[in-house]
This record gives C-alpha cells, structure tokens and sequence, in this order.
C-alpha cells in the first residue's frame, strides 16, 4: 500500500512544483515590493524609521538580515518546497536525502533588499 502511495507523490509534486508554486513566487515577491512601495512613498517617515519598518517586515516573514546599512537592508531565506520533497518521497525515500543536502547545501536563498 505504501508503494502505491509513493508512486502518486511523484506526480502530484511535480503538478504542485510547476502549476502551483512556480505560479505563485511572483505573488510571493508582490507582497515585498507592494511594502517597499507603500514606505517609499510615506514622506510622513523618516529614513530611521523607513529603515526600522522594512527591517521588521523581513525579520516578521523569517528572513536573516545579512547586510544592513543606513540606505539598505538584504535579507535572505531558505524556502522549503514541499512539491520537491513530495517528488522526492516519492523517488523512494532516496531522494529525500537528495533533496534535504540540495536545500542545506546548494539551495540559493530567496533575498529581499530594500533601499531608501
């Protein structure tokens, strides 16, 4: 029974990885640039406090800050992709392994930067 199941988590990941999250990273992305847009155009702030808003926003959403000055913040997070998992659970549990030293080791981070 639990090679059945395997055998469908190989193509369910795949129909999440390609019609579900690719399709939605640029909404993903949307939601920090409709932020840095929304404070960039607040004359109301100061440049601190432009700075400490967008450090919060990151440090709320789970992001590590990595370089941080008075005009720009980066901040970088590894994201788990639960169709490459399910794909690779269904390779038979090898491909787990596969898949977790790709997203420890190989996997770019996704990064934000804001600049005043």
């Amino acid at each position: 029974m639990s090679q059945v199941i395997m055998i469908f988590l190989f193509p369910i990941g795949l129909y999440f990885y390609f019609f579900v999250e690719r399709k939605d990273k640029p909404k993903y992305q949307k939601v920090f640039d409709d932020f840095q847009e929304k404070i960039q155009n607040d004359d109301s702030l100061s440049s601190e406090e432009k700075m400490r808003k967008y450090e919060d926003m990151l440090r709320q959403n789970g992001y590590t800050i990595v370089d941080a000055t008075r005009t720009s913040i980066k901040g970088e997070k590894r994201i788990l992709s639960m169709s490459l998992l399910a794909m690779s659970i269904g390779a038979y549990y090898v491909g787990v392994f596969v898949y977790l030293a790709y997203y420890f080791w190989m996997q770019k981070p996704h990064v934000v930067e804001y600049e005043i």
